[in-house]
């Protein structure tokens, strides 16, 4: 099928009901772009866009597997990306207009902006096409979705990675340019099988605020298995660049550079029960004028250690950050001054408004002294202060409208409560035992590999708990922090009630809405 271009977006109906193919678009003789799509072949479920205003005024051809189809499919060019108007979606949490998203990826705060991006698949609810999304914001509550920034090429798909702003002009794309390395999936799609390419990690760049990115090729070959998920920060004390990288199993790596370009392993380091998507971070003890380093990965499990910039201390056994399986594959922002904020990916498994999966509200990190040892402490940004409303406070016995307004709720119960309280969102309760010291949450929706959703706390400090209610979900953070995790709800739970239940009256019970 043979078209001219005449608007700036390619919308392709999808189908998911059908069968997943591969449908080739090809610019003056050569393929421009591969895509494993559910081709409408008339009714369609919503619209996946293809950029294609770089070919305005050119003949494209499209070549399907079940050629037929494109006599039929209702294929449209628009000159904006399709919306979607679904009622349901999270309004302080991320999520892409259509289409699967994952891990958060380029993590960048720039000129005033913070940027998102992430593993996203424009054209399914379902994981394929492994691209980059894109969305920016000034306050960390307020997104806006922008063109998709990378996409599947001869190299492979765009696996994760992480960004940076070259301060320095040290990879000489430019000063204050953007950096974006990444793991180009040799060997997922066709085209990168064609070329014979296996993972590799890649550095890519941007001069005008991520809108276009230009590849500024591989940087460190294929090592071993599916190598991936390049982390890279700058240690000022030995002034080099360092890269945490992902082998295999349970072994990592850490790798050293003075340019950018060229990279030097320093250390490789097994970790049991930690795989994928590594960081190393130094976080600031709260109370103190103390830092120490944490090793992250993917699925919230940290050890907390040393490091001197080139080898990594562990001192503690593998710890755990989240009392749900939720939250996966955080990631942290670069150039944020003295706050480490990250932000994870939200692993929801509705798919009824045609999206699927979201990122987390931002957190900033710290650690936290407490009777068990340091813990990572989760913490709300100061941004979120813009959003609230009035405070109300609120009674106890009383089921109370959610009113369709995300909504932050406070708690604290003095140290030396007994009983217990139930607090009930919707159809999700979290039950609280001070005498044995545990919080629980009582949810038909428990992601696949959740036992059961309960954290510990000590009675003896009381309990202060933040809670978050936003469509889909309910974020959790208590004791300082230390006890953090998402919960998915039923669809519309701004749409019911809250009410609290407790054998002893909190000193704190109150709410305001978020986002005035």
């Amino acid at each position: 099928m043979r078209l001219k271009v005449t608007r700036d977006y390619l919308w392709l109906p999808v189908d998911m009901s059908r069968e997943e193919k591969t449908l080739n678009i090809y610019a003056d003789g050569k393929l421009v772009q591969e895509i494993r799509i559910r081709l409408a072949a008339d009714r369609y479920d919503f619209y996946g866009a293809w950029k294609c205003a770089a070919y305005r005024d050119k003949e494209i051809e499209l070549v399907f597997d079940e050629e037929e189809i494109l006599t039929t499919s209702p294929i449209r060019q628009e000159m904006e990306r399709p919306g979607n108007d679904y009622p349901y979606r999270p309004k302080l949490h991320h999520t892409a207009t259509y289409g699967w998203v994952n891990d958060p990826n380029g993590l960048v705060y720039a000129d005033g902006v913070y940027h998102l991006f992430y593993q996203h698949n424009p054209y399914s609810t379902g994981w394929e096409n492994m691209s980059w999304g894109h969305a920016v914001s000034n306050d960390l509550f307020s997104w806006k979705e922008l063109d998709v920034a990378m996409t599947p090429d001869q190299y492979g798909t765009a696996y994760s990675g992480c960004g940076l702003v070259d301060r320095k002009n040290t990879a000489g794309c430019g000063q204050d340019a953007l950096l974006f390395f990444y793991t180009a999936a040799g060997g997922r799609n066709d085209w990168s099988v064609r070329e014979e390419n296996v993972f590799s990690q890649r550095l890519r760049w941007s001069d005008d605020q991520g809108m276009t990115i230009h590849d500024a090729g591989e940087i460190i070959p294929w090592m071993t298995a599916e190598n991936r998920d390049p982390k890279v920060f700058w240690h000022d004390s030995t002034k080099a660049y360092i890269m945490v990288l992902y082998l295999d199993g349970n072994d990592f790596l850490i790798l050293r550079s003075e340019d950018l370009r060229h990279w030097k392993e320093s250390q490789k380091l097994s970790i049991p029960g930690m795989w994928e998507c590594p960081a190393l971070m130094e976080l600031p003890v709260e109370g103190t004028d103390e830092k120490r380093w944490v090793f992250w990965s993917a699925d919230g499990y940290y050890v907390i250690g040393t490091f001197d910039g080139y080898q990594f201390t562990a001192q503690t056994d593998r710890l755990m950050a989240y009392f749900s399986r939720r939250a996966y594959a955080a990631q942290t922002y670069d150039n944020t001054g003295d706050r480490v904020i990250m932000v994870p990916w939200i692993r929801l498994d509705s798919t009824l408004g045609y999206y699927h999966g979201a990122m987390g509200i931002p957190q900033v990190l710290t650690l936290k002294r407490t009777k068990d040892g340091d813990r990572i402490a989760f913490h709300m940004p100061e941004e979120m202060e813009a959003l609230r409303g009035e405070w109300a406070e609120l009674p106890l016995e009383t089921d109370l409208v959610i009113a369709d307004e995300a909504r932050e709720i406070q708690l604290f119960w003095k140290p030396g409560t007994s009983g217990k309280a139930d607090l009930a969102i919707g159809e999700t309760v979290i039950r609280i035992d001070f005498t044995e010291g545990k919080l629980s949450v009582k949810t038909s929706r428990l992601h696949e590999l959740d036992t059961e959703l309960c954290a510990s706390f000590n009675p003896a400090e009381g309990l202060g708990l933040q809670i978050t209610i936003d469509q889909e979900m309910i974020d959790v953070l208590g004791q300082g922090g230390v006890i953090c995790g998402t919960i998915e709800t039923e669809e519309n739970v701004l749409g019911k009630t809250v009410r609290l239940n407790s054998d002893e009256k909190p000193e704190t019970f109150r709410w305001t809405v978020l986002g005035k």
